[in-house]
């Protein structure tokens, strides 16, 4: 059974945020903790504020809380892969993680170009192949950090799910839209992520507009 917990952000105090939404689930990270994989949601050069991508505030806020907790040379990894209408070195870029990569020494890696193992998935009745990078695999933590988006038809809300999507590391992920909800589930079967975190400060329609501050 899952647990599910909702906090309000009180201004941009997002850490704090973050840190009673685990409270409330009784969760605690284990000191023991070595590699932590962080997946966001930088699925195109959207901006956070159009409600499309992680908010790069939000991921600092919870890297900051790991340091706290577990120590302050815990190993953190970003990571995202390539997809059909987006190349990971540019958003990194644009969405502020190389920013983060700075202030904040973590890794970034785009997933299509790491080493991966292949994995076999049934699912709906029907078998899919997948390359699992062995970056998640070998992670002591799996962190999901998604966005919550009214989108696709078909779909609809997608949110912790259909982040993990992102984690495989094919890139034309187009071909896998004529069944998506069901490759959907077999990449959660494939990778599976120990604690979902979701960024819903601003959340997206089906048409994202970039807001005016």
């Amino acid at each position: 059974m899952s647990l599910v917990s909702l906090v309000k952000i009180e201004g941009d105090n997002q850490k704090c945020a973050i840190e009673e939404s685990l409270n409330l689930l009784n969760y605690s990270f284990e000191k023991s903790l070595r590699k932590i994989v962080i997946k966001i949601n930088a699925c195109y050069y959207w901006d956070w504020t159009t409600g499309q991508t992680t908010d790069p505030a939000f991921v600092a806020s919870l890297v900051d809380l790991l340091r706290e907790k577990i120590s302050p040379d815990i190993d953190i990894i970003i990571v995202e892969s390539d997809a059909s209408a987006m190349k990971c070195k540019y958003a990194f870029r644009f969405l502020g993680y190389e920013k983060l990569y700075k202030t904040h020494g973590i890794r970034l890696v785009n997933l299509s170009e790491e080493e991966g193992e292949n994995v076999t998935v049934t699912c709906g009745g029907k078998t899919y192949q997948f390359i699992v990078p062995k970056i998640i695999q070998n992670a002591d933590l799996r962190i999901n950090l998604p966005k919550i988006k009214y989108t696709m038809k078909g779909i609809e809300l997608t949110c912790a799910l259909k982040n993990i999507y992102g984690c495989n590391p094919y890139p034309l992920k187009f071909k896998y839209h004529p069944e998506l909800a069901n490759v959907i589930v077999a990449l959660n079967k494939a990778m599976k992520f120990d604690l979902s975190i979701i960024d819903g400060n601003i959340v997206s329609g089906i048409h994202p507009e970039k807001l005016a501050w």
